[in-house]
């Protein structure tokens, strides 16, 4: 499930003048089931939208989370899971700090501003404000942060905003003093045009759409471009390849498959998106098509450091031959670009 989703649960059920539980991955260190920036929104039901990673610590944060749903209270809390003290009785040897923020009416406007940000691939940076956890933390003498000597306990809701701007300010490790904020970039990549739908460019479309990429089909056959062969993409569109300009602005967050039909299309779209100089850029080639690129990309002007950032042949090398391997190929190199370093795990 898609940040997106937790989100807008969560508003539908703040609409309904309900509140709920909002849990937030917000430090780790070591080995842990999620990363920072991952959310799971509890409710009055028992019900939850997304993950924080399952297992026993899922299990810890729902009772958790309930238990502070029904007293109105939000809380931070550093579990240990690995060696004699762990607390989960999980071996994996890391910790994770959950931040739990009890959600009402009066947090829909941020939650509608924040379900934007994430449908529309704004920038934005979410904040909750520690300082009254810091506060909770000097009232007692912590000796080993972690488990019930780690948790910060608050009435209601801390602060939280959502500024267009702000210094990554991340715990850089678990077991450290409060920081002062968490602040969390929720939307580090833009959208990701596949240009060319045939059997490849559809198949790549579903399963980047399935990772949770905002994908735009692109391509000059109509027939292409039906929700049935495109499903559930974030926008189809009928291009011209020679003139991509006003259809399809690409920016410096925005990631690139090329798939069209041709080879000369494919150049025309290659030669246009590295003077876009987006996150990511890949083509589907041949050895023999690859060299031929090349050579045409030095004859327009590019550097050999811009030709050698376009991935040609695009995708991880695991013998794909089909579609569908081809689709996952191309989707592991742009998981891997996504985690490693649009939005790296933070410890």
């Amino acid at each position: 499930m898609e940040k997106l989703d937790v989100v807008n649960a969560a508003l539908a059920a703040l609409r309904a003048g309900e509140t709920c539980e909002l849990v937030v991955v917000a430090g780790t260190a070591g080995s842990s089931p999620r990363g920072v920036g991952a959310w799971m929104a509890v409710f009055a039901d028992g019900s939850q939208a997304g993950t924080i990673g399952g297992g026993k610590i899922e299990l810890f944060a729902l009772d958790e989370a309930r238990e502070l749903l029904a007293a109105g209270q939000s809380r931070l809390v550093r579990y240990t899971m690995g060696g004699e003290n762990s607390d989960t009785g999980m071996i994996c040897g890391g910790a994770i700090c959950l931040c739990y923020l009890h959600l009402d009416a009066t947090q829909a406007p941020l939650f509608q501003e924040i379900a934007d940000v994430l449908a529309y691939r704004h920038i934005g940076d979410f904040v909750i404000d520690f300082e009254p956890f810091i506060a909770s933390a000097l009232e007692g003498d912590v000796v080993e942060y972690h488990g019930e000597t780690s948790r910060h306990t608050i009435a209601g809701c801390p602060e939280l905003s959502l500024v267009e701007e702000g210094s990554k300010v991340t715990y850089t490790n678990a077991a450290s003093e409060i920081p002062p904020a968490h602040i969390e970039t929720l939307c580090p990549e833009g959208l990701t045009y596949i240009f060319g739908c045939g059997h490849v460019g559809a198949a790549t479309a579903r399963v980047l759409t399935a990772a949770g990429f905002a994908v735009v089909a692109c391509d000059d056959r109509p027939g292409t471009l039906t929700p049935e062969w495109v499903p559930g993409v974030y926008d189809r569109r009928l291009v011209d390849y020679k003139n991509l300009s006003k259809q399809c602005p690409i920016g410096p967050r925005d990631l690139v498959v090329v798939a069209t039909a041709g080879h000369k299309s494919d150049i025309d779209v290659v030669i246009q998106a590295m003077r876009a100089k987006p996150a990511y850029l890949g083509c589907l080639g041949s050895r023999r098509k690859t060299a031929f690129v090349r050579a045409r990309l030095e004859q327009e002007g590019f550097t050999q450091g811009q030709i050698d950032g376009l991935r040609l042949p695009i995708g991880v090398a695991i013998q794909a031959e089909d579609p569908e391997e081809i689709a996952i190929s191309i989707a592991a190199e742009m998981i891997h670009l996504r985690r490693t370093k649009l939005v790296p795990r933070k410890r």
